[in-house]
């Protein structure tokens, strides 16, 4: 009599690798969304009350719980296209699937720059609006034209302009939808014809200076340096970026911790409020290299949080709440996650 056999585990699809932070978390079943007719199927479901999650490349996504009862839909639509030049800017369109890096090196090199400063961010064209990602003093929003989405709802294709999109420091509109309401599925750019250099922040100057000659793919390789520098590579120790936003306060609240520390880096805003480093404020703190379980502070690059190897979900809640705690408690100031924690 033979022995009877065991049912598969109904949530046999593994998500450890569809973020790039690299908790283990499972689902019950993984589809790439690559063409229309993928949007359609998409639509089904969700009218169906099927549960479903939307996934770029799952670089400000991270699974903290062992099991989701849903289907993960992977973004895999990729093309780009110049769509001509008025004199002012230069018009291209990407799909929502194309790496974010890769389209920035594509524009550099083809001579259309603005997006250099963006460099090396990982990620998706696609998800970038919905944080509107920054970095080195370029926000996304300064050079989006329009958002492209698929309304599940109606079924039909939506336009955002760059009014629409409620751009704010790492915030838009889409982050308060419900999740599978739209699907971008496409992102404008409008890039200025005539460049102006961004180095105000960090070391871009100087890097850009030891290369010798200003130009938008020595800015761009000046930024890919420091990043690869200050960032650890997620194959090899997994993490999402950068952890915390970089916290606004008031003017008066930043001179008041700039009396107390005078050498708290800051950036004034055109508002009149005053952006902090919450990587100056974390290793000020004194948690640079410090761990939880397999989940701490990355050791050259306080902003970060990493994976060490079979971290857990419990040890990545805790390591957030003590560095949010121990930041409060000794400068007053309360961090936000960046990621998205599902």
């Amino acid at each position: 009599m033979s022995a009877p056999v065991s049912a598969p585990d109904p949530l046999s699809v593994s998500l450890q690798n569809m973020h790039t932070f690299g908790l283990k978390a499972s689902a019950l079943a993984l589809r790439p969304l690559a063409c229309p007719a993928d949007l359609l199927a998409f639509t089904e479901q969700a009218r169906a009350g099927e549960p479903l999650l939307l996934l770029g490349e799952g670089s400000n996504t991270v699974f903290v719980q062992a099991s989701y009862p849903l289907t993960v839909w992977a973004m895999r639509w990729t093309g780009k296209q110049w769509l001509g030049c008025d004199g002012t800017h230069h018009w291209l369109r990407a799909q929502g699937g194309e790496n974010w890096h890769n389209l920035v090196e594509w524009t550099v090199l083809n001579g259309w720059p603005g997006l250099e400063n963006l460099a090396l961010i990982p990620g998706s064209v696609g998800a970038s609006p919905v944080q509107n990602i920054g970095a080195y003093g370029v926000e996304l929003e300064s050079r989006v034209a329009a958002v492209h989405v698929w309304d599940v709802k109606r079924a039909c294709h939506v336009v955002f302009s760059k009014a629409h999109c409620e751009f704010a420091y790492r915030d838009s509109i889409f982050k308060h939808f419900d999740p599978n309401k739209y699907i971008i599925t496409a992102v404008d750019f409008a890039l200025p014809v005539k460049w102006q250099a961004e180095l105000g922040y960090g070391d871009v100057a100087a890097r850009v200076r030891e290369r010798g000659v200003l130009s938008p793919l020595n800015v761009m390789k000046s930024v890919c340096e420091i990043r690869s520098a200050k960032l650890p590579d997620p194959r090899v120790l997994g993490n999402s970026g950068s952890f915390f936003k970089n916290p606004i306060v008031a003017a008066t609240t930043a001179q008041a911790m700039l009396t107390k520390y005078p050498n708290m880096v800051h950036y004034p805003m055109p508002d009149g409020q005053v952006k902090l480093a919450a990587g100056w404020l974390i290793d000020q703190a004194g948690l640079k290299g410090h761990r939880i379980g397999q989940v701490g502070v990355y050791s050259r690059q306080a902003l970060i949080l990493v994976n060490h190897g079979g971290g857990q979900a419990e040890d990545l809640q805790r390591i957030i709440n003590h560095v949010c705690h121990t930041v409060q408690a000794q400068f007053g100031v309360l961090l936000e996650p960046e990621p998205n924690l599902i």
